[in-house]
């Protein structure tokens, strides 16, 4: 098995993958390995499912025990059966026979309470199909019910420049206190932070010969200590993304990213039962740059 503190900080996102052009994006993904890359997140919901049943032929390429894989439970859980029930889908889709780490997408996904929905991961730990329990796109208070019951392995949410919720909510911290990693999605915003084209960002950029989405990824895994998740299709974004970590920022430059934020984020009210507002997961997915 993967040794945790071999986890490469840069993880394999599997959102919106390129499944017109699968050859290309299964070279891709090998080059990932290849270069260290060895955490891995998807979902049945991506691409209806069509994400899941191509990295079949992913895990057909590689070690099984060379990559750690999170996967997601999604928002039809009504009894507790349908846990296992989702996550066997996983396992005869891709051909594997455990997951690393299995999370419910958000709390919403299940319509038991969630301590009930975490009893049941964990039965699955005793059955050896899973190996650690994680969670994802929860309160804090969520996450501090379910740690007192649970050893928590990670934590995977929204975390950018620009989005900074779990951080001023204390989620952070308390990761961090607890020794939860914490992972994030939507690092770059899908490239809409470069595309805002801050004046700090583009002068750090020509300062340290990267490009903006360079600086965010440094930043965000050196001095944040927050391992990210990115999707790419393209062997050189692949290696782009991991130069990210070849380089050093100076205090001040530091400074200016920690204490930056969009305050238009913190101006919504989160969604958390999915009644039509804005829910976590769609957090960084408001204010693209067509409509600034």
């Amino acid at each position: 098995m993967l040794n945790l503190s071999k986890l490469h900080p840069i993880g394999i996102g599997t959102y919106q993958l390129d499944l017109e052009n699968p050859e290309k994006t299964l070279q891709a993904l090998l080059h990932s390995v290849s270069k260290g890359q060895n955490f891995m997140s998807t979902s049945l919901l991506y691409d209806s499912g069509k994400v899941v049943d191509f990295l079949a032929q992913f895990f057909q390429k590689v070690k099984r025990e060379d990559i750690f894989l999170t996967c997601h439970l999604e928002p039809y859980i009504e009894k507790k059966e349908d846990i296992e029930k989702q996550l066997d889908e996983y396992l005869r889709k891709m051909k594997i026979d455990y997951v690393d780490s299995l999370q419910v997408h958000v709390s919403y996904a299940s319509k038991i309470p969630l301590l009930e929905t975490y009893e049941e991961i964990n039965q699955l730990v005793q059955k050896g199909k899973v190996r650690f329990l994680s969670v994802s796109n929860a309160t804090l208070e969520e996450l501090k019910q379910l740690q007192e019951y649970f050893s928590i392995f990670s934590f995977e949410g929204v975390y950018n420049l620009e989005c900074k919720y779990y951080e001023n909510v204390g989620l952070l911290d308390f990761c961090k206190e607890k020794n939860i990693q914490f992972v994030c999605y939507q690092a770059i915003r899908r490239n809409n932070i470069a595309k805002m084209n801050y004046p700090f960002l583009a002068e750090m950029a020509r300062k340290y010969d990267k490009t903006q989405n360079q600086i965010l990824l440094n930043w965000i895994v050196k001095e944040k200590g927050v391992n990210v998740l990115i999707k790419t299709n393209t062997i050189q974004n692949i290696n782009s993304n991991l130069e990210a970590l070849d380089f050093a920022m100076e205090k001040e430059d530091l400074k200016i990213l920690n204490d930056f934020q969009d305050e238009r984020f913190n101006q919504i009210e989160i969604d958390w039962k999915n009644q039509g507002g804005v829910t976590i997961d769609k957090l960084a997915s408001q204010f693209k740059i067509e409509e600034c």
